[in-house]
């Protein structure tokens, strides 16, 4: 009877046999629902950035993360997540090192040019010659040495080529670059009449920064490519004098690349151009980044790389082809024609609404109004738009037909105000609710002066209108002084009492410098050894969230991306250093060592690339090169 015991026992156990292997053998749920993870980081400080609140909290905080395809598959401690890898799992040492959210740069301008297009036969001009001289000590002084450096010029060109003169900063004099739009702006630093005397016979563009003109000759050959040119800079400066006397701004200035240095060259090669500036980006850390797209052939630059799958970042696009010279009647009109775009894209290109640069632009044309007065010459500077202008009534257009208003230029708290007076004439023609206005997540940007002005907050609160904000505007406070007086103190970038007042503010121009290089200057509001407002710092928690969780509001994907959660999309980067431990003066020198987009590996810098065992991946610095400059190979943008 023992006997029959024991091999009906022994029966037993060899039929439960595969039902008890298969018990210590059970895939985590993950792995059941999804497969192995294809790549997995561990061993570091991963911090979500998962708490969208105001405060400073980083939200939770794992030691390593699982990706599958393109999204988080799981966070959690290293054991947990290693059981999510196979053979053919990519594992990361992260070596204690910190992963964050990949940066969500709000308003960069990342569109190649200079250094870098001319290293790839994209010269502007074209035909001709660049100048580049130094401001000199007043107007006089300095359209001296911009007409010494045309008569230079002339010698090395024939008749009909192109002289572009850049006219720069001059630290020894005390003239700023800003000083030198502000000449341009007031005084009209050189006009057609005066470039015509000195080259009648060689198209001429003279710009300093934001500002600059051309002389007969070039205006010819742009009328000859953009038959409205003249009527339309007219009304585009904001000065019905600005084709007579030849007066220009960033986007006249800027159409002249597109519509006639780029004009033969090949849509693949202008492609490439943005493709390596992008690819610069991600080596800072920047895994998405938002501007306004200033001309078609931007937009079709980067749908090339996006249907070839050849995009390092992400670029949510704000459309601003209205700011391509045109006839003016059409466009006011361009955005009821199109149908509202809004959201359309996919998760490396997508449109998320209709910016303007030109609004109340930007320094020194900030529109202050009655807010802030000043002596006539300083006043007579500022750009107030109102209704009939043409950008007043395009943009408005635009609202009433359903787009998202984001990206629009609003430096003056006088400026924003009459945005807001915008909005309600569109609102009300249209029947629309003010929650209706609120959930379109309209955006002012750099609000440089805006200041608290009780009517502007509670107008910016009621409309749910985000500010987009970046520390190298607070550097402009000297230059504002100087107009001004002490009275604009209070009216500098005050982010505290902005986000204490329930209004959302986001970050941008993160991207030319690397991680928290420039992000201490809203966390010690020190300008020139002055510290401005100090009531308004804001703490390195809440300028994370600026760049990560509520910027992925503003360009519309917090579901997708802003916080490493499960099921979002797995852009993150690893920075040497501990940003939320190490001592504020330490901040700026972090470093990405490493940066992923959508589960690819996007950079990979040299000395950590060694650590692993394995090659560099993307752009690469060179030897001693630091900040984000021409001369580290990033073409850099604009910051306008």
């Amino acid at each position: 009877m023992r006997t029959l015991g024991i091999k009906r026992m022994a029966e037993v156990v060899f039929l439960l046999l595969p039902l008890l292997l298969r018990a210590q053998t059970v895939l985590p749920p993950e792995v059941a629902d999804h497969g192995y993870a294809d790549l997995i980081v561990v061993n570091g400080k991963v911090v979500s950035m998962d708490d969208a609140g105001v405060n400073e909290n980083p939200g939770r905080i794992y030691e390593a993360m699982a990706v599958k395809k393109d999204r988080i598959l799981a966070l959690g401690t290293n054991q947990r997540i290693q059981t999510l890898a196979d053979s053919r799992t990519k594992v990361i040492d992260l070596q204690g090192q910190m992963v964050f959210p990949g940066i969500i740069e709000t308003h960069a301008h990342l569109f190649g040019g200079g250094q870098l297009g001319a290293q790839m036969g994209l010269r502007t001009p074209d035909k001709g010659v660049n100048v580049r001289v130094r401001a000199g000590k007043d107007v006089e002084a300095t359209r001296l040495v911009i007409e010494n450096g045309i008569k230079d010029a002339l010698t090395k060109v024939a008749p009909g080529e192109w002289v572009s003169v850049g006219v720069g900063p001059n630290p020894q004099e005390g003239v700023s670059s800003n000083r030198v739009v502000a000449w341009f702006a007031a005084n009209k630093l050189e006009t057609k009449d005066r470039l015509d005397r000195v080259a009648p016979n060689n198209p001429v563009l003279v710009q300093g920064g934001i500002r600059g003109a051309i002389n007969s000759k070039a205006m010819e050959m742009a009328v000859q490519y953009m038959p409205d040119y003249e009527e339309f800079i007219n009304q585009s400066t904001g000065d019905k004098d600005s084709a007579m006397s030849g007066e220009l701004g960033s986007q006249e200035m800027g159409v002249l690349t597109y519509e006639i240095f780029y004009r033969n060259k090949p849509i693949s090669l202008i492609a490439e151009m943005f493709r390596r500036d992008l690819e610069a980006a991600a080596a800072h850390g920047v895994t998405t980044f938002s501007s306004r797209v200033p001309h078609p052939l931007v937009l079709d630059g980067f749908t090339v790389l996006n249907r070839e799958g050849k995009m390092p970042i992400r670029f949510a696009a704000l459309y601003e082809v209205h700011r391509r010279p045109g006839d003016p009647e059409v466009t006011r009109n361009f955005y009821r024609l199109t149908g509202n775009l809004t959201g359309l894209g996919n998760d490396f290109l997508w449109i998320h609404g209709v910016a303007s640069e030109r609004w109340d632009t930007s320094f020194p044309m900030q529109c202050l109004g009655p807010d802030a007065p000043a002596p006539p010459e300083i006043k007579a500077r500022e750009l107030c738009p109102q209704k009939g202008d043409m950008f007043w009534d395009t943009l408005q257009n635009a609202l009433e037909s359903g787009w998202r208003l984001a990206g629009i230029h609003g430096l003056g708290s006088d400026g924003v105000r009459r945005f807001m007076q915008m909005v309600e004439m569109a609102r009300q023609n249209r029947g629309m609710t003010e929650q209706d206005i609120r959930n379109l997540r309209l955006t002012v940007e750099h609000g440089t002066v805006i200041g608290k002005l009780p009517d502007v907050m509670a107008g910016l609160k009621k409309y749910g209108i985000t500010i987009s904000a970046g520390p190298p505007r607070l550097l402009r406070y000297p230059d504002y002084l100087q107009d001004y007086g002490p009275q604009i103190t209070p009216f500098m970038l005050p982010v505290k009492t902005w986000l204490d007042q329930g209004i959302k503010v986001v970050g941008q121009n993160h991207t030319y410098q690397r991680v928290g290089a420039l992000w201490t200057i809203f966390m010690t509001r020190i300008v020139n050894g002055q510290v401005v407002n100090p009531e308004e710092r804001v703490g390195r928690g809440t300028i994370a969230k600026m760049w990560t969780r509520w910027a992925a509001e503003y360009v519309m994907k917090e579901n997708d991306l802003g916080s490493l959660e499960v099921g979002k999309l797995a852009d993150f980067v690893v920075l040497d250093k501990d940003y939320f431990a190490i001592p504020i003066e330490e901040i700026s020198k972090i470093r990405p060592q490493m940066t992923v987009v959508g589960g690819k590996i996007m950079y990979l810098g040299a000395d950590y690339a060694a650590r692993l065992g394995r090659e560099p991946v993307g752009f690469q610095f060179p030897e001693g090169c630091e900040p984000w400059a021409t001369s580290c190979g990033g073409a850099g943008g604009g910051a306008d």
